[in-house]
């Protein structure tokens, strides 16, 4: 590695509750009116505000919308759980884990199991509004826009189906199970296979549009912004595909698989890698702006808020990256693996450890996430985003 290349490494110490940043001294009488609010976040940051645990490991990504937390479990329940103070709300038993992140639109909730089933839920009571049986396992996050819920299976198709009844509109079957999620933008459903394809369907009638052939299974699921679609996959390259032709724009080769989904915010890309390393890379170009070393492999998909990138690692933390320079501004131990991607709203970040807890900490910085992933309700969102096109 070069010198330049290893000024690019952001490297920091490992304990919990660090904060890298130099933060004014504690507050007094004295000096309180000099004290702004975002010096009291930063103070805070990393601070737990509460912590649940699930019957089961913590593969779901949460969704928080109308003051409640919609994840799922490995002891095969749908939660729902009060953002505020973690109680639980309700649960619904499926028949299988449930890996899938819930989508919550217009009160309702939709949500994949392992059981082969799309579940929808009424949000405030989990009653069941519907089920629709697929012939795989759904680990795919459903996706809901104009009325119409899109998702992947592990029979290998993927499906649109009424969010109102759960009525087959279309199926489209590809060459491999489907572990990817959903995007749909532009009219367009993009969504990547086992096969190794990224795949772009008519989201009115599933014709295919293009598909994008890599060397490796496409377990991450795919972003889109600005017209590119940005993905990552199983041979170890992030790639930028033209959304209208399926062109290649630029591809970046990390040092191992990429299962983790990308989200763009500021004109960067951020997604990890099973390397172990956070990348942030231009969007135009590919190139990298920095990168974050972890001490296991990143499946965790990252979100964005404020200044700060927001990500776990198989290392059993989460991480606070400023979006800049990648410097880590602090981070949490769990304990246990972090693949969940983490949602940040009205300052409190959201996420899951694989021994089943579900953390509620303060982030440090004021607002919500903004990155694209969440922006368009893939792998878990907040109420800023409520379907649409």
């Amino acid at each position: 590695m070069s010198d330049d290349d290893e000024s690019l490494e952001a490297k920091g110490d490992y304990w919990d509750f660090e904060v890298d940043d130099e933060l004014p001294d504690a507050v007094t009488e004295d000096d309180d009116d000099e004290v702004t609010e975002a010096d009291l976040l930063r103070r805070r940051a990393g601070d737990e505000q509460w912590t649940t645990t699930t019957g089961g490991l913590g593969g779901s990504s949460p969704t928080v919308v109308g003051g409640s937390v919609f994840l799922g479990g490995d002891d095969d329940s749908v939660y729902a759980l009060d953002a505020a103070t973690g109680e639980e709300q309700w649960r619904f038993q499926t028949g299988d884990f449930v890996e899938s992140a819930p989508t919550v639109v217009s009160g309702a909730v939709f949500v994949g199991s392992d059981d082969r089933r799309v579940y929808a839920l009424d949000a405030a009571t989990g009653e069941q509004y519907w089920a629709f049986q697929t012939g795989g396992f759904v680990e795919s996050s459903p996706t809901v826009v104009n009325e119409r819920v899109y998702v992947g299976s592990g029979d290998g198709s993927v499906y649109a189906m009424s969010a109102e009844v759960g009525n087959k509109h279309w199926a489209v079957p590809t060459g491999g199970a489907i572990h990817s999620s959903p995007t749909v933008a532009g009219g367009t459903v993009f969504i990547g296979s086992d096969d190794g394809c990224v795949y772009a369907l008519s989201a009115d009638s599933g014709e295919e549009r293009w598909t994008f052939q890599t060397d490796g299974a496409v377990r991450s699921s795919p972003t889109v912004a600005d017209g590119v679609v940005y993905v990552g996959s199983g041979d170890g390259n992030v790639y930028a595909i033209d959304a209208k032709w399926g062109e290649k724009e630029w591809s970046y080769a990390t040092d191992d698989v990429v299962h983790s989904s990308p989200t763009v915010a500021d004109g960067t890309v951020f997604i990890g890698g099973d390397d172990g390393t956070v990348y942030a890379l231009d969007v135009k170009s590919g190139d990298r702006l920095w990168s974050f070393d972890t001490d296991d492999r990143v499946w965790s998909s990252p979100t964005v808020a404020g200044d700060v990138a927001f990500v776990g690692s198989n290392d059993g933390y989460l991480y606070a990256l400023d979006i800049n320079t990648g410097r880590r501004r602090w981070m949490f131990d769990t304990g246990d693996w972090v693949d969940s991607a983490p949602t940040v709203v009205s300052e409190t970040v959201f996420f899951v450890s694989d021994d089943g807890t579900v953390y509620a900490l303060c982030a440090g910085i004021k607002g919500s996430s903004t990155g694209s992933r969440v922006n368009l309700g893939t792998l878990g969102h907040h109420g800023g985003w409520t379907g649409g096109d």
